[in-house]
Order: structure tokens, then sequence, then C-alpha cells
């Protein structure tokens, strides 16, 4: 079901009114934007996309896209992190700003001007920002040492100096 690659053009008003489902995959190499947080090209995202219209007449896009094997830096011990990302979606598609602003807090704007959706844009933003803040391994073990970092060597007051001036004159 999911191994139909997603066309990359699709015409969102058409998929609305006939509130067609879609499913299928794309390998994250596609997603140039999300590509730039990741360290490799591998993984796959997988695509279910119900298009339909909300009850304003608003063409909706609502679905679940789940990006698999996603290679992510660890930020505490700097190793490779594979990760899933998950996107529950509920996109408006407007043609311009105005309409944006004008719709409720639940839904996402997505702005085509022709009504020709780029699904790889969208799926690309998505996933983007489901990227975590600081990503890090749920189970990081960070090798590190505890002690007194100053029982090592002894250091040398830099105003050592000074105090031997002070006490010759």
């Amino acid at each position: 079901m999911f191994d139909t690659p997603l066309a990359r053009i699709l015409d969102s008003r058409k998929l609305c009114d006939s509130q067609q489902l879609i499913t299928g995959s794309i390998e994250v190499a596609e997603l140039d934007g999300l590509l730039s947080f990741l360290e490799s090209d591998a993984g796959q995202v997988k695509v279910t996309l119900q298009f339909q219209r909300d009850d304003h007449r608003r063409p909706l896009i609502t679905g679940q896209v789940a990006a698999k094997g996603v290679e992510i830096l660890c930020q505490r011990c700097l190793q490779i992190d594979i990760q899933e990302l998950l996107v529950g979606l509920n996109v408006v598609v407007v043609l311009d700003e105005s309409q944006a602003e004008k719709l409720p807090a639940e839904y996402d704007a997505w702005i085509v001007e022709d009504g020709q959706l780029n699904i790889r844009e969208l799926l690309d933003q998505e996933l983007i920002l489901s990227l975590p803040i600081v990503p890090y391994h749920a189970d990081c073990k960070v090798e590190t040492q505890y002690g007194d970092a100053g029982s090592k060597q002894q250091q040398e007051s830099p105003f050592g100096v000074l105090a031997s001036l002070l006490q010759k004159d």
C-alpha cells in the first residue's frame, strides 16, 4: 500500500472535491530542506493524506506522515541517533496570505497560487517543524569524568606575582 511513489504536483481542488485518499511513500533523499538537518539521506517517508472540504467548503488535507530511519546527530554524545518523525496534518489550502490569516487556529495554512500543490514541499516543511529542538538519544550514555579538577595539579595564582611584589616593598 505504501510502496506507491507520490506524485510531485497534485491538483488540490480536484482531489478535495472528489474526497480522495492518497497513500504512498518517498525517500528522505527527495526532501532537500529536511536533508540539511540530517546526517544522511537514509530513511523513508510514508504518507496517508485525506483530501476533503470542511464545513465551510475550504480545501482541507488531513493525514499522517511518518519518516522512519532518519539519522540525526545527538547533541549530547555527538553520535548518530536513528529516530522516527511522526506528523499529523490538518492543512487548509489557501490562495494568499489574507485567506491564511482568516483561518481558525486548529488549521495550518498552505499557500498555493494556482491550486497546484507541490506535495514534497508540504511534507518537507511539516517534517522540519517536527524535528526536536535539541536531538539526543533517549538512553544517551555520555562518557564523563567526575571529581575535583583542581586536585590534579596545583596551579599558580596569576596574582601571586603581584602579591610577592607588594611584600618586597
